[in-house]
This record gives structure tokens, sequence and C-alpha cells, in this order.
């Protein structure tokens, strides 16, 4: 066919407990709309077994050691033939006909097109591109639609390991690009993945996000202020998370499962 209007890159190590419900919520998708790329990362787990069960549905795919999920989505940006460029964790799913919906609103004179992410514990992470974003990242890269354009010079930094995405949030915002927010719920997100798990994810997330904000903001005092900000929110946020996920518990209201019927949109 054609080059596609949406390029999708999954990047996968070890996922196989939740890489076919995956690569199904994508498959399901009118195929007419993108094409799909599985970057692997050399998995042992039985992930490649289940890529290959789907190879025929695939535009191609890879599996070679990289150097972190960064590099394997440079991998995947390099291969991508669509007009949008689309990143969905291997443990993240798709609502049904979400591409369908969203395609109307790709238009060319856009950067980046985006709605909201609903996490596996049954929050809604609302997207946003806005002066919020010198202080933490607003736009998980599992709601955006990204045009290819804005790769034409950029590529993930691979030194930043936990938040390199925040650096292309930033560009999009600093520049002013044009972007649109549909309100729409893009994907459901996996709370379990590296940057959103306790310990040595969310530091370096912070880390990063403190370092990359200071490439682009140049005033010290205002990133001083900001850094010390985010290291406070950020142990507040995740004791705040422990306290719900607790009460959920109690409540016997169970994490989300990878289940299209869960998936309503525009919420």
């Amino acid at each position: 066919m054609n080059n596609p209007l949406i390029s999708v890159i999954t990047v996968v190590f070890n996922a196989g407990s939740t890489l076919e419900f995956t690569l199904k919520s994508v498959l399901s998708q009118d195929k007419d709309l993108f094409d799909y790329w599985i970057i692997d990362g050399g998995s042992t787990d039985g992930s490649i077994d289940i890529i290959r069960k789907y190879e025929s549905q695939l535009a191609g795919w890879i599996s070679e050691p990289d150097k972190g999920i960064f590099d394997a989505m440079n991998k995947g940006i390099d291969k991508a033939k669509g007009d949008w460029l689309f990143f969905l964790g291997a443990d993240d799913i798709l609502p049904t006909d979400v591409f369908a919906k969203i395609a109307p609103y790709l238009q060319p004179n856009l950067a980046v097109v985006y709605g909201n992410v609903l996490l596996d514990n049954g929050a809604i992470f609302r997207s946003h591109i806005g002066i919020r974003c010198l202080f933490e990242n607003r736009l998980h890269h599992q709601s955006a639609f990204y045009h290819k354009r804005l790769f034409d010079d950029f590529r993930y930094n691979q030194k930043f390991k936990s938040a390199a995405d925040y650096e292309l949030t930033l560009r999009i915002y600093s520049q002013k690009q044009p972007s649109l927010f549909i309100p729409y719920i893009i994907s459901i997100f996996s709370t379990e993945g590296y940057s959103s798990s306790a310990g040595v994810g969310v530091k370096a997330g912070i880390t990063d996000a403190n370092n990359i904000r200071r490439i682009y903001l140049k005033n010290s005092f205002i990133n001083f202020v900001l850094s010390i900000s985010l290291k406070l929110y950020y142990p507040y946020m995740h004791t705040r998370g422990k306290l719900i996920a607790k009460l959920r518990k109690v409540l016997k209201m169970e994490r989300i499962k990878p289940n299209l019927k869960n998936v309503q949109d525009g919420i």
C-alpha cells in the first residue's frame, strides 16, 4: 500500500505476559490507516514467539540488543513510513476504533494531535501542552500522534534513560508547534512500566526532567525552584498512589484488565 497515515511503534523486552493483548488491540484497528513495527530488545521469555504468530500482519520487526527504550524508539522512527508516529508500550492497549476516530483530526498543518490516557488503576491522565510543561511532562507518548516532520532533526537522547520523551514535549511547547487536543481516551496505560514504578525509575525520571528542562529554560532561579518542587511533588504523588492502591484493595477494586471492553472514549 501507499505510505500509511499512522506508523505504530511498539518497543518490547521480555513482555510475554502482556504483548499479545497489545498486538490484538492494534491489529483490530482499521488496517487501511496504519502499519505496525515491533522493535524487540532481544527478549528471551517467549515474546519472539508471540511476534512471529502475528508477523504476517506487521510491517516488520527486529530483535536485537539495544541501549534502552529510547534507543529502540529511535530504531522505530528510522523504519516508520507513516505521516504520523504513535508509540505504544508492550503492556498498553488501544480502545476499539480509536484510529478511525482520530484520523479526521490528523491534518498536515499540525505537529501533534493528542488525547488522554486511562491508567490501569482507574485514574485518567489528562494530557496538556502549556506552561505546566516547564514543570513536568504532561504529554504521555501513549496519548500522542506526532507528525513525522518533528523527527527530521530530532531523535530521543539516550543519555536520558527514563524521561527522554519530555524533551520532545518541551521542543513542541517552546517552538510553539501547532497542536490539537481531542477529548478521547487514546490508550490504557500500564502503571507497571519502568518510568512509572517506584524506586530507580521515578528517581531517574526526576533527574532526567530537571536536566532536560535546563536545556530549554535558561533562568537558573526558576530552574532551581522547579527542580526542588518536582523532587517534593513526585514522592507525594507516589505516596498518594500507594494509599489509593491500598484503598482499592480494601474495597476489592481490581486493576483494569487488558480487555478492550473496559475502554470507553470521550472521557
